[in-house]
């Protein structure tokens, strides 16, 4: 819990600074990391999880919207949890998508034995038109992460194809939490009632909290969430867009992906792959 807030403006992001230390020590962080670490008895290393590739809409250029989904154990399929984790949301913030394709591919790698109550539904590409043609907006000029009808949004939201389909996603499978990933300000952005959520990837990351990024978001996927009363993070990447420098970027903050997708970080996850990322 921050007991006392003092707030800094850097690059036009509000960074908060608590009683609690931003950063952990080497051995501090290795503490913290095996006390969120989980295992399962004998896991079966051949039956890997499986995930579902799912075409959720279309863009407006025609594209497929792809999400990918670990579906929950079948036997807590019933009490399931959707967490979202979505990338690419700018098509110029190049790194968030590649981030979370190397997170889809080592969710295939664990042990099926580690699913629980969470759907875990990730979508590395949300603006495919936008990523295509390496610009912020879709092929119709919307910012995506302004086109939702919250109460501050527009009065036609949603306009884009690409908003009313995730939408409707989420109607099929209600968010119980969220995490939006952005570029360039390498921090972790979040309401005062999700600090929970906010502070474990702050720490697995090293990236800083913060609780806004200096001007205003109408009709964000944040303040629709919110009012909605769904958590909802927002982590900016570092800065970096060049592909060569993904999987740096993904080593950041891998086990916070990890924590957040499973509420815990899966004993197996704890090895890192970056130098099959670099290699490639």
């Amino acid at each position: 819990m921050i007991r006392s807030i003092s707030c800094v403006l850097v690059l036009g992001v509000t960074i908060a600074v608590g009683a609690a230390k931003p950063y952990l020590s080497a051995g501090d962080y290795a503490k913290y990391v095996q006390r969120l670490t989980c295992s399962v008895e004998d896991p079966d290393h051949d039956d890997k999880i499986r995930v579902r590739k799912l075409r959720y809409g279309t863009s407006g250029k025609g594209r497929a919207l792809i999400a990918h989904i670990v579906e929950p154990a079948k036997s807590l399929s019933d009490k399931a949890r959707n967490v979202y984790v979505i990338g690419a949301q700018h098509g110029d913030e190049r790194n968030t998508k590649i981030v979370l394709e190397y997170f889809v591919r080592e969710l295939a790698t664990l042990s099926n034995d580690f699913r629980n109550r969470r759907r875990i539904i990730v979508i590395p590409n949300y603006n495919p038109d936008g990523y295509k043609r390496y610009h912020r907006l879709n092929a119709s000029n919307i910012d995506l992460n302004r086109d939702f009808p919250s109460s501050d949004g527009h009065e036609d939201a949603p306009r884009a194809s690409e908003t009313a389909a995730f939408m409707k996603l989420m109607e099929k499978y209600p968010a119980y939490s969220m995490y939006n990933i952005h570029q360039p300000f390498r921090v972790v952005l979040y309401y005062p009632e999700d600090e929970s959520f906010a502070r474990p990837f702050s720490l697995l990351s090293d990236y800083p909290l913060g609780t806004g990024v200096g001007y205003p978001t109408p009709g964000s996927l944040g303040t629709y969430m919110r009012e909605k009363k769904v958590p909802i993070i927002t982590v900016e990447l570092a800065r970096h867009m060049k592909a060569a420098v993904a999987p740096y970027i993904y080593e950041e903050i891998r086990l916070a992906l990890y924590y957040s997708a499973f509420g815990c970080i899966p004993k197996p996850a704890q090895k890192s792959r970056i130098e099959t990322y670099i290699a490639e």
